[in-house]
């Protein structure tokens, strides 16, 4: 698609509300995720004419700002539409494949088992495992904005693929059987996208775009995101966790671990976080879950996914809805919900920042 070049000064950020020249409220999108707009530059390419100088006024008078190299309009809130681009990194691959029938709380994960799994690696001897992250394509892993805010220096690499981290090769065995993983594969970060509103515990989301492409293997696969209106809307019960955060003894797990978790809603999750420090109004934009047989997210399993089976353009496939976030001083603590980032919330913003290569 050629866009038009828009040449009017920036008037606001990405994301942020804006009023249409009709005076309806709207929202600063790329070119692309507004509908009308995207419409009319397709019809304008298939059909080979040239732009009118009334229809390029318009879209001037539409333009709120440039962005990562593209031009974004005022599009009116109800014709806001996920990403086409985006949504193709999203929807051509297979996802979410998911072996496991069972978890039980707190337990080692199965080899193999959660190949959408990501350890950030950083430069720090005593503390190299702070968070983990979530393969969401070939290209991009899933993660919290407080894990690389003013830390791009000292992430080295993320490593794929990973099950026990004190060994080149993961292997188990069952009876008379070994398996082994394939070796973990670790790759540079070509670039760190924050969201722009992070703050505490507000859009604490963040996307990397790895340095080269990985093919998926065995212990490497995407998992899902809620890209149907479906999945977006749906509530679950419960939740997997997978981390290699502390355990119970305080110390950080060696081998990922797994666990379910039940949902809280947010009124009873802010009274129960309120007197471990939460001073911040939970919304839309959290989840919460926990607060059952001590298992929660603790320290090093910031970044990592939640999330839970369900049916995926009629497959069953299992789909992140969480992202661990800024949490307050609860790990361990009985009774005590974890705060997780919305990611069918975000799914507009994920769209609108991965690309296909």
């Amino acid at each position: 698609m050629v866009l038009v070049p828009l040449i009017s000064q920036s008037l606001c950020e990405y994301g942020d509300p804006c009023t249409t020249p009709d005076n309806v409220a709207g929202i600063c999108v790329p070119v692309k995720s507004c509908q009308p707009a995207f419409e009319f530059f397709t019809q304008l390419q298939e059909s080979g004419r040239v732009i009118t100088p009334s229809e390029r006024d318009e879209i001037q008078s539409l333009h709120c700002g440039t962005f990562r190299n593209l031009p974004h309009v005022c599009c009116a809130t109800s014709k806001v539409q996920l990403n086409p681009d985006g949504m193709s990194v999203l929807q051509r691959q297979t996802c979410g494949v998911y072996p496991i029938r069972k978890v039980t709380y707190g337990h080692e994960a199965r080899l193999m088992g959660f190949p959408w799994m990501a350890l950030l690696v950083y430069d720090d001897e005593r503390d190299p495992y702070k968070c983990g992250g979530s393969i969401i394509s070939e290209q991009y892993v899933l993660t919290a904005a407080h894990c690389v805010k003013g830390r791009e220096r000292t992430i080295l690499y993320v490593r794929l693929g990973e099950h026990r981290k004190s060994t080149p090769i993961d292997c188990v065995t069952l009876g008379p059987q070994t398996t082994c993983a394939p070796a973990p594969v670790e790759v540079r970060i070509a670039e760190f996208i924050i969201h722009p509103k992070y703050r505490s515990v507000y859009n604490d989301i963040a996307l990397l775009r790895l340095e080269r492409k990985v093919e998926p293997d065995r212990h490497i696969k995407p998992i899902c995101l809620p890209i149907y209106d479906n999945l977006r809307t749906k509530e679950n019960e419960q939740y997997v966790l997978s981390g290699w955060g502390r355990t119970e003894t305080g110390n950080s797990s060696d081998v990922l671990r797994v666990a379910i978790i039940p949902q809280v809603d947010l009124i009873s999750c802010q009274n129960q976080l309120r007197p471990f420090g939460l001073t911040y109004q939970l919304d839309h934009t959290h989840i919460c879950a926990g607060a059952k047989n001590l298992v929660d997210a603790c320290k090093g399993d910031s970044g990592g996914p939640i999330g839970y089976t369900g049916i995926y353009n009629e497959w069953s496939r299992f789909i992140q809805y969480g992202v661990v976030t800024v949490g307050v001083s609860n790990c361990g603590e009985t009774n005590v919900p974890g705060i997780y980032a919305n990611v069918s919330h975000y799914m507009q913003w994920i769209t609108d920042h991965i690309r296909p290569e």
